[in-house]
């Protein structure tokens, strides 16, 4: 009986796989996770059978308790309406339908786990659309971080160039550091000898105070031999109204003789002629004292000019012959100047310097009427000493030029003058006169008759104010070929705005390191 049991069990197992297999054919090829696909079948065929089995069951196990015989051939008749999944429809056994009963309980189970599964599927599937969802938003992110990054590789790029190029800077900013350093270096020797000079400048200061006391005794003596002059010259012009009272009395004693003249022609001839030599005597001898006041006069000026030197020449001519600051006396008026003891002879009165940069240039009307800066280092010496230094027009100009390649110009001007013509040089605007240029630096100074302009005060021959266009201030006509009080810069790179003088060197606006003006009486 279990032997035929574990038959039908296995034969209904059996053939419950071939009509699965069957229904797989006739829907379709089942897709990849298998159990869902053999289990669709089960649970559409048996569950509603089962559930009728179960009805049965439960009718029979109440109604039909006491008659087996009854309750078998019904379970025989329930089994033969259940499908063909139900192993040996014809078995008439109790136990056997009972076994029967049981598979399809378990297969009833089953179909409940798969029904589960299936849940658990539809679960996973959902999860499975979330986390697509998911990924596609986890992918779009990632596209964008992706395109972030590439944005952030390009900035890290470019910030790498800039690195470098900050990195090349750096090299030639310590290149230039180390270039200004030797220049410091250089500066801190200069600087010992500008104390060297200074000291013998003080000592000829002192020098100079000595021979300005003896100066004045000498000056107190002149003054006491002019009064002894006009004394003299007093008692020349008695002299000489003794002589003309001597011509009348010549005169009259003429008269006299007149009379005598018939008598004696010959007489008067005589006397006449002793007449005219003593009137030339007495000529001659004015003549000579007329001399002799004219030379004393021009001694008495040379005097003057040795004892207060008018400029640096004759601060020169006096003996010094060291480069440094001295005091020019103008009439009543004096004041300091550079002198230049070596270019050229020396002798030259510095009226301008650049050299470093250290003094601001860019200035208005009273500052470059005056003067500004440090006489031994950058200044400008100021419109009215120069004006008072050149009025007589008998100075010529230097003007020395270094690039920053090292490279030496000059330009000479045999004739050099600010307010020559002028009755009230400042109203006038200081012009210039200029003229009688030489050297290898060009001529681009030729601007005689303009006026000086500041950003101040406009003098220029054009619309718009060129001191504040070039940031100078200077003897602008259209803007000018020079503008030797631009600003000054410590780089090769220059333009319009800059210390410059056109043309210098191939360059329209080479950067000037080194500028100096001086003048002197021309030779």
């Amino acid at each position: 009986m279990i032997a035929q049991k574990s038959q039908h069990s296995w034969m209904s197992n059996d053939k419950w796989f071939e009509i699965n297999q069957s229904t797989q054919k006739l829907i379709g090829e089942p897709p990849k996770r298998k159990f869902v696909q053999i289990r669709w079948g089960s649970i559409l065929a048996v569950v509603p059978m089962l559930l009728l089995v179960v009805l049965v069951i439960q009718n029979i196990v109440f109604f039909h308790l006491n008659r087996p015989q009854d309750i078998v051939k019904e379970l025989g008749e329930l089994v033969a309406t259940l499908p063909n999944s139900i192993p040996d429809q014809n078995c008439t056994d109790l136990a056997c339908h009972w076994a029967a009963l049981q598979t399809a309980l378990a297969q009833l189970k089953a179909g409940q786990t798969a029904l589960a599964e299936l849940k658990a599927g539809q679960e996973a599937l959902a999860e499975l659309k979330a986390g697509q969802e998911a990924g596609q938003t986890a992918l779009a992110e990632l596209k964008a971080g992706q395109e972030a990054g590439q944005t952030a590789l390009a900035e890290l790029k470019a910030g790498q160039e800039a690195g470098q190029t900050a990195l090349a800077e750096l090299k030639a900013g310590q290149e230039a550091g180390q270039t200004a350093l030797a220049e410091l270096k250089a500066g801190q020797t200069a600087l010992a000898e500008l104390k060297a000079g200074q000291e013998a400048g003080q000592t000829a200061l002192a020098e100079l105070k000595a021979g300005q006391e003896a100066g004045q005794t000498a000056l107190a003596e002149l003054k006491a031999g002019q009064e002894a002059g006009q004394t003299a010259l007093a008692e020349l012009k008695a002299s000489h109204t003794a002589i003309h009272s001597d011509l009348e009395v010549g005169q009259s004693l003429l008269a006299k003789v007149w009379e005598e003249i018939r008598s004696n022609k010959g007489l008067l001839n005589q006397i006449l002629k002793d007449l005219e030599t003593n009137y030339k005597n007495i000529s001659q001898e004015l003549s000579q004292e007329k001399e002799e006041l004219h030379n004393f006069s021009l001694a008495l000026s040379s005097l003057q000019h040795g004892l207060l030197p008018r400029d640096c020449s004759d601060v020169m001519a006096a003996g010094k012959s060291q480069s440094g600051v001295y005091s020019i006396f103008i009439g009543s008026d004096s004041f300091e100047a550079y002198c230049d003891m070596w270019q050229d002879g020396g002798g030259w009165t510095v009226i301008q310097r650049r050299k470093d940069g250290s003094v601001d240039f860019f200035r208005g009307w009273n500052d470059y009427r005056k003067g500004f800066g440090d006489l031994a280092g950058e200044h400008w010496l100021g419109l009215q000493n120069i004006h008072a230094l050149t009025a007589s027009g008998a100075y010529q100009l230097r003007i020395d030029l270094t690039t920053y390649d090292g490279r030496n110009y000059y330009a000479l001007y045999n004739k050099f003058s600010v307010g020559q013509n002028s009755l009230d040089p400042e109203k006038d605007g200081y012009p210039l006169l200029v003229s009688g240029y030489s050297g290898n630096a060009g001529n681009k100074f030729n601007l005689s008759g303009f006026k000086f302009t500041t950003k101040d005060r406009d003098q220029d021959h054009r619309g718009g104010n060129c001191a504040d266009e070039r940031k100078g201030a200077w003897w602008y006509g259209a803007c000018a070929f020079s503008n030797l009080n631009g600003l000054y810069k410590a780089t090769g790179t220059c333009d319009e705005t800059n210390a410059v003088w056109y043309d210098l060197g191939g360059s329209d606006t080479k950067c000037l390191r080194f500028v100096e003006m001086k003048i002197r009486p021309r030779k």
